[in-house]
């Protein structure tokens, strides 16, 4: 097909040929993409920038690469079976951002100018030194409830206590005379007068209580 030629008014098939390089250099570019977008296929150019397309007369080629301007060409219609081009690739200058230089004197200034800088995340990392302090944990601690495993854990000690009890006789505690001895200690050594354990019933949250409300209570406290 390449060297097939129609009659005069057909459309005839051309093999499009030609050399890809850098309009500064004039070094070859290889793998530089050569694509006809409305027809959906292509090419790339080989290691010395040479590349082979069969196209019709009319057709727009695409020539792009990396880092250089992409560059357009259309089939003259009365081109000949064999058409070759030479292709300059201009280079893709692109304006950067504006970059700020601060000069220092010494180095120990520029360390000092280094550890004064604000970071972007500085208040989320104070909520988080806050939120994880030693004081927040320990009552998140005292207020946690038992995870999965303690819970497992608890119910087989129910279930075994249950076993264990079972067809077995039911004491009466107030008929246990050591019991007795033991009250009758507490009440000569003042026992039931002290009154430490109502300091920690106060510190306990009521049931109807959420943890963000504890929590945001005690931090006013504080």
């Amino acid at each position: 097909m390449s060297n097939l030629a129609f009659s005069q008014g057909e459309i005839k098939y051309i093999t499009f040929s030609g050399l890809v390089i850098d309009s500064q250099t004039k070094e070859p570019l290889p793998g530089a993409y050569i694509t006809i977008p409305r027809a959906g296929r292509g090419t790339l150019s080989n290691s010395k920038g040479y590349f082979v397309l069969g196209v019709f007369p009319g057709d727009t080629i695409n020539f792009s690469y990396l880092g250089f301007k992409k560059q357009f060409h259309i089939i003259p219609k009365k081109a000949d079976v064999d058409y070759s081009v030479f292709v300059e690739l201009q280079v893709d200058s692109k304006m950067l951002k504006e970059v700020k230089v601060y000069p220092f004197s010494t180095e120990e200034e520029f360390k000092q100018a280094l550890v004064d800088m604000k970071l972007p995340d500085d208040r989320e990392r104070k909520i988080l030194a806050e939120t994880y302090s030693p004081e927040n944990i320990a009552k998140m601690a005292s207020v946690h409830g038992m995870n999965v495993n303690d819970n497992y854990r608890y119910g087989q000690n129910q279930f075994i206590k249950q076993m264990e009890s079972r067809g077995a006789v039911t004491t009466n505690p107030l008929l246990n005379p050591f019991a007795w001895v033991n009250f009758v200690k507490a009440v000569k050594s003042g026992a039931w007068k002290d009154q430490a354990w109502k300091a920690g019933a106060a510190a306990a949250p009521r049931d109807n209580v959420t943890r963000d409300k504890f929590f945001r209570d005690n931090s006013k406290k504080d």
